[in-house]
């Protein structure tokens, strides 16, 4: 298990442990297309510039470019005015191990969350990831 794959695991316990729900949010590009079965001793013979799918297209995986490895929620109860009322605040942990930097989107994709209300942020430790949580509380 790589160190970031590791890190990302532990993030997600500690989150977890801390009354947030969280998923494992992967951005990614799949294939589809056409597929077919071939008979025993049937062969194909490759028309050259295919890929192992048919007639492939491309399907986005993930909740969008920029966003962090891991959303999820974290409920909290309203203040005074409005009490027993539970919101639920969105969540959006981007994972950075050693020395690994967020690209453009990821930062903007964070700052976005937290300028609407919610947990974006970029985090190296499952600290930082508890410390988040407990910074949000802090302004409410």
């Amino acid at each position: 298990m790589s160190t970031g794959t590791a890190l990302m695991n532990r993030c997600l316990i500690a989150l977890s442990k801390a009354g947030a729900t969280v998923w494992r949010n992967t951005v990614a590009t799949g294939w589809a297309g056409k597929s077919f079965s071939l008979s025993p001793g049937e062969v194909y013979r490759a028309r050259g510039g295919e890929r192992v799918v048919l007639n492939a297209y491309p399907i986005k995986a993930g909740l969008c470019e920029g966003s962090g490895d891991i959303i999820g929620l974290k409920t909290i109860e309203i203040t005074p005015d409005m009490v027993g009322a539970r919101v639920a605040v969105f969540g959006s942990w981007e994972v950075k191990d050693g020395t690994g930097r967020a690209t453009t989107k990821q930062t903007h994709f964070a700052e976005f969350v937290a300028a609407a209300g919610g947990i974006g942020t970029i985090i190296r430790s499952e600290a930082e990831a508890l410390e988040t949580i407990k910074a949000y509380r802090g302004r409410q």
